[in-house]
């Protein structure tokens, strides 16, 4: 019988957990730069679907990601952009959930890490998973980060 994650309902298919095959993520998208490629969209799909971010943390990076997705920004921008709004001094604001915060309200994710794993064979193919990943997640976050 398979697991499933308790954070954004993933189904194991091969034992290993949403935040052991991220960590292979990670190892893949910095030994290799083509891989690397989709990094920031990795990390944002994860930190999204495990409840990484605080509330102020899904407007942030819900905007970034439709900065990359819809406007072609390109991620070293947006990279530079974050060290400019979300250091230390620059913010009133928490980006990481901490303990004590509300949870995140649970979303069902028609895609997550694990449906990632299953669709790439090589750097293109993994790229565009994480692509699709990102789309979808932005999408389906939407409750998350409107103003009720």
């Amino acid at each position: 019988m398979p697991n499933t994650c308790p954070e954004c309902g993933a189904i194991y298919h091969d034992e290993l957990t949403c935040e052991e095959v991220f960590n292979q993520f990670l190892a893949l998208e910095f030994s290799d730069p083509r891989y690397g490629a989709v990094h920031f969209l990795t990390v944002a799909c994860y930190m999204i679907q495990h409840g990484r971010y605080s509330d102020e943390g899904l407007v942030w990076i819900a905007q970034r990601l439709r900065d990359y997705l819809e406007r072609g920004i390109p991620a070293d921008q947006i990279a530079r952009q974050a060290a400019k709004e979300t250091g230390q001094g620059q913010r009133d604001w928490k980006v990481n959930r901490r303990p004590g915060d509300p949870p995140q309200k649970k979303i069902a994710w028609s895609m997550t890490i694990a449906e990632v794993v299953e669709q790439y064979q090589d750097a293109e193919a993994y790229c565009a998973a994480i692509t699709q990943w990102a789309r979808i997640t932005l999408q389906e976050m939407q409750p998350l980060v409107s103003r009720e």
